[in-house]
């Protein structure tokens, strides 16, 4: 059986304000980390991205699973960032780009496995659901996910890029950069041959759910997306089957 490759990505603009030494807020520190993620922050050689790198685990994590749990709440600790490679784990993971190595985020039975790629003004992290036999938002069963390609791409609010959104499409946009990011995962897109797909969300019991790729109002199944946005930046993820 065919099942749908859980991803999420988010990005962090290193630029924006309050970015720059946030390890030395104590009270965002105790919040946001366990004890053994903030010992580990600390102690790191650049204390101010291995924070980041942390935290766009955790938020890449929620986005998966409140993909797969109704009404999740995005309790930071809750979402337990590792600090060892899972290269071996999460070697049934295809991806396309030059990304780091998979490192486990834990959440109740859930096993989430996230990479980075950073630059100088950006860490970007994507994830995929790893393993977890779960029961997601819409009732049906999910095993652990089957191999599928995963696409990323960020661009800079310089970057021009063409495109129209559909008028489903854009009943999901409130601001520019919501529509750039949109068009970035429509992009990612064009390597599948999808007639029709959009990037859309669906109305559910508790109100709109996350971004999904769809035609004639319906997600298309094996395939999954992810959007995030920050200061200069937007980003997208794409998972489908894998191309040959």
């Amino acid at each position: 059986m065919r099942t749908r490759s859980w991803i999420g990505n988010d990005i962090v603009d290193l630029a924006e304000p309050g970015v720059a030494g946030k390890e030395r807020d104590r009270r965002f520190m105790d919040r946001v980390f366990t004890p053994e993620e903030r010992d580990r922050i600390l102690a790191a050689a650049a204390p101010t991205l291995a924070l980041w790198k942390a935290w766009t685990a955790k938020e890449t994590a929620f986005k998966i699973a409140s993909k797969l749990r109704e009404g999740v709440i995005f309790a930071h600790k809750a979402f337990e960032v590792g600090s060892e490679p899972a290269a071996a784990a999460g070697s049934n993971l295809t991806t396309a780009g030059s990304l780091g190595q998979w490192v486990s985020v834990q959440f109740e039975d859930l096993d989430i496995r996230v990479r980075w790629e950073m630059a100088v003004d950006y860490i970007h992290c994507v994830g995929q659901l790893a393993r977890g036999d779960a029961v997601n938002a819409q009732g049906a069963s999910e095993p652990a996910v089957r191999p599928r390609r995963l696409l990323a791409g960020i661009l800079h609010d310089s970057q021009a890029l063409d495109g129209i959104l559909s008028l489903a499409e854009q009943a999901s946009v409130y601001s520019t950069a919501s529509e750039r990011a949109r068009l970035l995962a429509r992009r990612l897109m064009d390597r599948w041959d999808l007639q029709g797909a959009e990037i859309v969300r669906m109305w559910r019991a508790w109100g709109w759910g996350p971004p999904v790729v769809a035609q004639e109002g319906h997600p298309i199944a094996g395939f999954d997306v992810s959007l995030s946005h920050d200061g200069r930046f937007v980003a997208a993820a794409l998972a489908g089957p894998v191309l040959t």
